[in-house]
């Protein structure tokens, strides 16, 4: 059986994705915008604009916070997921529905933390998902964390690194595309 090939959107230059089979990866020199809407979607869209502890010292590319609600469209029309930090403020520009709250719009959001997958920090990531229902969603790994490793290994890590997305948290991101019904 051939497996589903998965567009990566607005990913990062040196994205772990391209490591990977079956994936399209739009970085900033394949712009997403040049997406054909035709596969599953894992969308990474830039956040420093959106997020809810630095957007206020963020300086974005020109067009740059435009992407992130680009990439909810591109969701909703071709399924899959979305992933972007916790409390990000794209939630409430979109009214999306945040995580604990019910299915709107054939979308919904689940808080996870990303040591779940094996990030050396908990960074805690909201999720939005569209095609796809809890009960379908690969296995969600949980493991204890201990937070007072996370200021540490902050402060050790290159800008890149603390924007990467875990190699197995990328790997799970592609099954949830996969799984989509659109």
């Amino acid at each position: 059986m051939k497996t589903m090939t998965v567009a990566i959107l607005c990913a990062a230059r040196n994205s772990v994705y391209k490591e990977f089979d079956g994936v399209e990866v739009f970085d900033i020199d394949r712009d997403a915008r040049t997406f054909d809407d035709c596969l599953p979607v894992v969308c990474h869209p830039p956040c420093r604009a959106w997020s809810a502890f630095c957007a206020h010292q963020a300086k974005p590319l020109l067009g740059e916070k435009d992407l992130a609600p680009w990439c909810v469209d591109k969701l909703r029309e071709n399924g899959g997921v979305l992933e972007h930090p916790a409390h990000s403020r794209l939630w409430r520009h979109l009214n999306l529905p945040l995580p604990g709250e019910e299915q709107r719009g054939g979308m919904w959001s689940l808080a996870v933390k990303q040591s779940w997958w094996g990030d050396t920090r908990s960074k805690n990531t909201w999720l939005l998902f569209s095609g796809i229902e809890r009960s379908d969603l690969p296995d969600i790994p949980f493991r204890l964390h201990d937070p007072a490793n996370d200021t540490q290994a902050w402060n050790k890590m290159s800008k890149h690194q603390r924007a990467a997305t875990p190699k197995r948290f990328a790997e799970w991101l592609i099954e949830v595309a996969r799984r989509t019904s659109r």
